[in-house]
């Protein structure tokens, strides 16, 4: 990735990524005008799930919060869309906070799949 702080930041959280997930497939989106803007950073498929980080690297003295609180609202309206379409997205300043990322698009499936079958277990009982 660039020399930029969030570029040197990004590479190692693909790094991690693939470490952690070597069958995943994570890409590194380069904004442009061609394409919707707010786009997330890196767009990962692991095990059929779909996630969207949008990458900030904390500046100095800025804090973990300050760094978040940098995403556009075009980032931020994306990454509700995603979370809307039971993907898992959010911004992420860390290797560490993007491999939690995934670990919680785990935990949503779950939450997804329980929530279908009491439904379905519902809909026999009526």
């Amino acid at each position: 990735m660039g020399g930029t702080p969030e570029g040197l930041l990004t590479g190692r959280i693909l790094k991690a990524i693939k470490k952690n997930h070597p069958l995943s497939f994570a890409f590194k989106v380069h904004g442009s005008g061609y394409q919707e803007s707010g786009i997330p950073d890196l767009l990962i498929c692991v095990e059929g799930l779909f996630v969207g980080l949008e990458v900030k690297a904390p500046n100095g003295s800025e804090t973990v919060e300050q760094a978040r609180g940098r995403a556009t609202l075009s980032q931020q309206a994306q990454i509700i869309r995603i979370n809307r379409a039971n993907g898992l997205a959010g911004v992420v300043t860390s290797p560490i906070e993007a491999l939690e990322a995934i670990q919680r698009a785990f935990r949503k499936q779950e939450r997804v799949r329980v929530e279908r079958l009491e439904l379905e277990d519902q809909e026999k009982g009526d």
